[in-house]
C-alpha cells in the first residue's frame, strides 16, 4: 500500500512538472519590454484575431521558453529583458546591422529553447524602426505559424496631382500627414491631420472608417506602409500618395 501511494505521488509530481509545457503546446508567447508593447498596442490582439492563443511576457514573467512559438520585439540593445534575449539569438551580422542604424528585420530560428520550437524576432535600430518591423512583418509571422498564405490587404494609390484634384474638387477626405511633428509644423497640406507613422497604431481610434482616408509623407514609402497598416486593420477606403510632399507643394 505504501509503495502504491509513493508511486501515485511520483506520477502526480511528474504530471505537475509537465503541465505548464503541455498547456504551452501550440500557443504563442509574445516577449516585449514595456516600451515596445506600448508602441504596438494592438499587436497581441492582431495575433488573436488570427485564432492564435497568445500570452504576453513582461520583464518579470517567466515560462515563455516552454511555448511552441515565441515572438520577441526588439534588438540586442533593447531595454529590460528583450535585449539580452535578442543578443543571445541574433547573429553578429544582424546585430551589427541593427546597431549601424536605419535598419529593421524579421529573424527566425528553430529549436532554441527546446525541440520543435520556432522563435521570431521583430527588431529595428531604434523604437521607431522596431515598430516599422512589427507593422511590416506581423502578417509574415502569422502566416508561418498558421501555415496559411498571407492575405494581402487592399489599399489604393494616388499621385500628388490626383490628391490635388480631390482637394480642389472639395471631396470629403480624411487627410493624414504621417511625417514627424517637426516636419508638419514647418509646412503641410491645409486640412491635414498630423499622425506620425510611428503613432498610427496608438492613434488609430481617431481615424474614421466612414470616410476616404488619404496618407502622404516625404517620399511615398511611409504613406504606402501606413495605408497597408490601416487596410490590415479593416479600413476599406484607404489611399496612399506615392509621391512626396515636395511634389505636391510644387504643383501649380
Amino acid at each position: 500500500m505504501q509503495k502504491k501511494t509513493i508511486s501515485l505521488i511520483l506520477l502526480f509530481a511528474l504530471f505537475l512538472s509537465t503541465l505548464s509545457g503541455a498547456f504551452a503546446q501550440g500557443k504563442v508567447a509574445v516577449v516585449a519590454n514595456s516600451i515596445d508593447i506600448s508602441m504596438n498596442p494592438d499587436f497581441v490582439s492582431t495575433l488573436r484575431k488570427s485564432n492564435l492563443v497568445v500570452d504576453y511576457f513582461g520583464v518579470k514573467d517567466t515560462g515563455y521558453a516552454a511555448y511552441d512559438y515565441i515572438i520577441i520585439l526588439g534588438g540586442p540593445d533593447s531595454e529590460e529583458h528583450t535585449g539580452d534575449l535578442s543578443k543571445r539569438i541574433l547573429s553578429e551580422t544582424d546585430q551589427n546591422a541593427l546597431r549601424n542604424g536605419n535598419y529593421k528585420l524579421i529573424y527566425e530560428t528553430s529549436d532554441f529553447f527546446r525541440m520543435k520550437q520556432k522563435v521570431f524576432i521583430l527588431a529595428g535600430s531604434d523604437r521607431e524602426f522596431t515598430k516599422e518591423a512589427v507593422d511590416q512583418y506581423t502578417s509574415q509571422v502569422i502566416s508561418k505559424i498558421t501555415n496559411q498564405p498571407i492575405v494581402t490587404a487592399t489599399y489604393k494609390t494616388l499621385t500628388a496631382y490626383q490628391l490635388k484634384q480631390l482637394i480642389d474638387g472639395g471631396e470629403s477626405i480624411y487627410l493624414i500627414d504621417v511625417r514627424t511633428e517637426e516636419q508638419f509644423a514647418e509646412s503641410h497640406i491645409p486640412g491635414a491631420v498630423n499622425i506620425p507613422y510611428n503613432k498610427l497604431g496608438v492613434m488609430i481610434s481617431q481615424i474614421p472608417k466612414d470616410k476616404k482616408v488619404v496618407l502622404y509623407c516625404n517620399t511615398g514609402q511611409k504613406s504606402v506602409d501606413g495605408a497597408k497598416f490601416l487596410a490590415e486593420r479593416n479600413f476599406t477606403n484607404v489611399y496612399a500618395v506615392t509621391e512626396g510632399y515636395s511634389v505636391y507643394y510644387n504643383l501649380k
